[in-house]
């Protein structure tokens, strides 16, 4: 428990007389008491330092009785709240309940110590750097969120909790060699719907929601463009379609029964019966990839042709920034291999 005087934004042992910047005499106390039972602070200002000593005493018997904080001033932090929140505003609400069922959930997250636990233990269970980053950054999220809506009224206690640094440059994707034995596999198989969806992501690089959401209204026949609504960074973007792509989008127009260009059978939006599909073919054919890989596979094939920019490929995946695009970087590598060979020329 402490008590300091308070003058000009500094504070001064409570029996200092005067502000060493203003020489008035001090009027204000502040009495700061650690809550044993919480970890947190209870702080309260004063008028006169007998006030304070008279609070301090106060605040003493409180903590012993376990009764410094009340509710309101602590306030709760309950995910499940938070989860409604994210499900209306947040697109990616599915890997917040996930990441945090898996990692969090029945654990201490309400102190810092308890967040450095879950964390070691992520590290210690061989989890990437990037899940860790992932976990902590929902945590913080979280508490962000309680926060700005007083439901919690104390400080976030992610703070001062370094998220790990990872590498984010993509290594996973599909090469030459096994698009063609995918696309030769797919010619075999008899779930036409799945297979429309699987080529369009492979040319064209589109997630999953944005091609299983995609309707018909949305397609421009004449300038052969596709328009993906309220995309992950919550825009309205239109893409070009290459042959492929677009001989896709007319097969699926000739077997068009609902206003979705890839439905279910029923007419329905195809995401979780694809999803099924999906884990069937690669049980099948021995598959390991995501199909969000096939989205990588797109953009790292177009960044290693050499022929394409990281400005077109960032407008090409719908990336709000280049720090996304840059994961590719490190493929787009043949420009600067002919640009070193040019020394071999002047010297």
């Amino acid at each position: 428990m402490s008590i300091y005087a308070r003058c000009c934004t500094k504070d001064y042992q409570s029996s200092k007389r005067k502000c060493d910047i203003c020489h008035k005499i001090l009027t204000k106390y502040v009495v700061r008491v650690k809550d044993p039972a919480t970890g947190r602070w209870k702080t309260k200002t004063v008028p006169n330092l007998k006030l304070a000593k008279d609070l301090e005493s106060k605040f003493k018997t409180e903590s012993i009785e376990g009764k410094l904080l009340d509710k309101k001033e602590i306030g709760d932090i309950n995910f499940d709240r938070f989860l409604e929140y994210a499900k209306m505003h947040r697109k990616t609400w599915k890997n917040d309940q996930g990441r945090w069922n898996i990692h969090v959930k029945d654990k201490d997250f309400m102190t810092k110590k308890g967040i450095n636990n879950i964390l070691g233990q992520m590290k210690k269970n061989g989890k990437s750097d990037c899940t860790i980053h992932h976990v902590l950054k929902l945590i913080r999220r979280v508490f962000n969120w309680h926060i700005q809506n007083e439901y919690y009224f104390q400080t976030n206690s992610c703070n001062g909790i370094q998220a790990p640094k990872y590498d984010n440059k993509v290594t996973t994707f599909l090469s030459k060699e096994e698009i063609d034995k995918l696309i030769v596999d797919l010619e075999g198989w008899d779930n036409f719907r799945a297979t429309n969806i699987i080529l369009f992501a492979l040319y064209t690089g589109r997630r999953k929601s944005e091609i299983t959401n995609l309707e018909w209204p949305h397609v421009d026949f004449k300038n052969r463009t596709i328009t993906c609504m309220k995309t992950k960074n919550g825009k309205n973007l239109s893409f070009p379609l290459c042959d492929k792509a677009y001989q896709i989008i007319l097969k699926a127009h000739e077997q068009k029964i609902s206003k979705y260009v890839f439905p279910s059978s029923t007419g329905h939006i195809y995401y979780n019966g694809f999803s099924l599909a999906w884990q069937r073919l690669k049980k099948r054919i021995g598959l390991t990839c995501r199909f969000h890989d096939l989205r990588h596979t797109y953009a790292s094939h177009l960044a290693s042709s050499g022929k394409v920019d990281l400005y077109t490929l960032k407008t090409l995946l719908g990336h709000s920034d280049y720090a996304l695009s840059q994961r590719y970087a490190h493929l787009t590598n043949q420009a600067v291999k002919q640009a070193t060979c040019v020394i071999d020329e002047i010297l």
